[in-house]
């Protein structure tokens, strides 16, 4: 049965191991081909020119001749060591030059602690009833001095007779514009190096401006050292005619 199917198909199979020639055709047209295109398009490379190298020259430049000179010359000036060498000069006493240390100059002075002042001696302090019994033994004027050519300048215990000379001018007061002034009373407290330190007034004068102006004058006042205790005591100014305001003449009048 099985010869019959194979008498009835139209392509028979080839016997194993046996190359067609059909096949074996192509594959040669293939190479030919192959061949022919590789010899139409190989590419042709010109010859590579060699050029030989030159021969060697040895030149010479012998001092004498012009041109080894001016070659000579020009090579001493572009020497590159003699471009960055810097110039130098010879210090003269560079050896003989003292040395100063660094810590011998004072860049920046140092911040000193400021001294103290030194603390004012106060005069001793007196009791309520000391100052009580100090004023009712001097008493204050009942009348008003009488209007002298000067003002005057005293002083009670224990100030009497202790201001050293001279005693500021009392030129300095300001004229007042009262017809009748009271004699200003002031107590006074004195260090023991004999400064005014405190000033106090007692019994004004009237004007404000004048009893001012005659505490400047006591703060100015110096009396004499004591070894004891800052001392307390009175000062009294009896007012002059230079203070009260001079009246004005009437026009025409003669002066």
């Amino acid at each position: 049965m099985n010869g019959e199917t194979s008498e009835k198909l139209a392509f028979t199979g080839h016997e194993p191991g046996i190359i067609p020639w059909t096949l074996f055709g192509f594959i040669i047209l293939s190479a030919c081909v192959h061949a022919f295109g590789f010899y139409i398009f190989q590419a042709i490379y010109p010859p590579a020119g060699h050029v030989g190298p030159p021969p060697v020259q040895v030149g010479l430049l012998i001092p004498g001749t012009p041109e080894s000179d001016a070659v000579l010359r020009w090579i001493d000036s572009e020497d590159p060591a003699l471009a960055a060498e810097p110039t130098k000069a010879p210090v003269p006493g560079l050896t003989n030059l003292p040395y100063i240390p660094s810590y011998a100059t004072v860049h920046a002075r140092p911040a000193l602690v400021p001294t103290p002042d030194e603390p004012l001696p106060y005069p001793a302090g007196a009791s309520g009833l000391a100052l009580v019994q100090l004023a009712a033994s001097n008493p204050a004027p009942s009348q008003p001095a009488p209007a002298l050519a000067a003002t005057s300048l005293s002083f009670s215990s224990p100030l009497k007779d202790a201001a050293l000379n001279p005693i500021p001018s009392l030129s300095e007061l300001h004229e007042s514009g009262l017809s009748e002034l009271q004699p200003a009373r002031f107590l006074l407290g004195v260090s023991d190096r004999g400064e005014v330190q405190y000033v106090f007034l007692q019994y004004s004068s009237g004007d404000k401006t004048l009893d001012t102006d005659a505490g400047r004058i006591l703060e100015k006042v110096r009396f004499r050292p004591t070894a004891q205790p800052a001392p307390w005591g009175f000062a009294t100014f009896y007012w002059g005619s230079a203070v009260y305001a001079q009246p004005t003449p009437a026009p025409g009048a003669a002066p």
